[in-house]
């Protein structure tokens, strides 16, 4: 018979301050203890109407999985933040039993569901940008864009950057990658030397956040990775491009494994991945859309 984990068991309006406890000790980063503190709101309010009992996870799985207007990656997403919600409640000793156990993640597709930009976006997004005044505001949103286009950062590696992590005059810039401590060098396009150069002679910043919020220039306040989503939304929403942010560093990838030709541990250097399979999705759509011509013409003589 099956231990019962009752909601007696756990007092569901403590379920708020447990979260705290059991987030705030995990071995993570901050940006994903964020993301699990805002996420498990939604797991805290199925609780909250449903209990906690020994089929609550599988419970949530499935409810999750009735969402119609959640994807695949977003459902994952909560379902992740409620396991290890529950787990940490385990070790707090605050359910007997560890209900998480055996209940796999929803399956999903290895291929984009996004597709990144393309060069005929990217050509609308150049002829924009050469039509802005150089003030301060669209000095940094070039900037932004450079490292974006030219350099394949990620949001939260642009938001992390100082000041003193540019070295304009060797071309290198010293980063924070995705699940790194330490900070790893990467070469600068000349391009974006050009854009950084101009951006820090018109803002004089020497030390602090390289990137900073328009209202907070003096203080100091960094751009967080919402305003950097902000921001470039802006600019596609207004050129008509239908794209995300995540996008540029996808159109950066595909650039790369076409120019190299598949030379996939080559375009790891650049471009940071340190998941050669994923790269090789890439590389499955690059070679796919290639393909495409020969596909069509077999059934050329075919019409309806």
């Amino acid at each position: 018979m099956k231990t019962d984990v009752s909601v007696k068991l756990v007092q569901l309006h403590k379920l708020q301050p447990l979260q705290r406890q059991v987030f705030e000790v995990l071995d993570v980063s901050e940006n994903t203890r964020k993301e699990y503190s805002v996420r498990i709101k939604h797991f805290i309010q199925y609780a909250q109407i449903h209990g906690i009992n020994y089929n609550t996870y599988l419970e949530y799985k499935r409810f999750l999985g009735s969402i119609d207007t959640f994807t695949i990656a977003t459902k994952n997403k909560y379902l992740i933040a409620a396991k290890v919600f529950l787990d940490g409640l385990y070790k707090l000793q605050v359910i007997p039993i560890k209900i998480t156990d055996n209940i796999k993640s929803f399956s999903q597709s290895k291929l984009h569901k996004k597709d990144g930009l393309n060069d005929e976006a990217i050509t609308k997004i150049q002829n924009y940008c050469l039509a802005l005044e150089p003030t301060l505001t669209n000095l940094r949103l070039k900037t932004i864009l450079s490292l974006l286009i030219f350099q394949g950062l990620r949001q939260i590696e642009i938001v992390r950057l100082n000041v003193t992590d540019i070295d304009l005059k060797n071309k290198v810039a010293y980063i924070i990658g995705k699940g790194n401590d330490d900070k790893e060098l990467i070469h600068l396009h000349p391009t974006t030397v050009k854009m950084t150069k101009a951006y820090l002679n018109k803002c004089r910043f020497h030390e602090g956040a390289l990137f900073r919020s328009e209202s907070n220039y003096s203080h100091g306040s960094r751009l967080t990775t919402k305003s950097i989503r902000e921001i470039i939304k802006r600019v596609l929403t207004t050129l008509e491009i239908d794209g995300s942010t995540h996008g540029f560093r996808h159109f950066f990838i595909t650039k790369l494994i076409k120019s190299y030709k598949g030379e996939l541990l080559t375009v790891s250097k650049y471009s940071r991945h340190s998941s050669i399979q994923m790269l090789e999705v890439y590389n499955d759509e690059v070679l796919r859309e290639q393909d495409l011509p020969r596909f069509y013409n077999v059934f050329n003589n075919i019409t309806l």
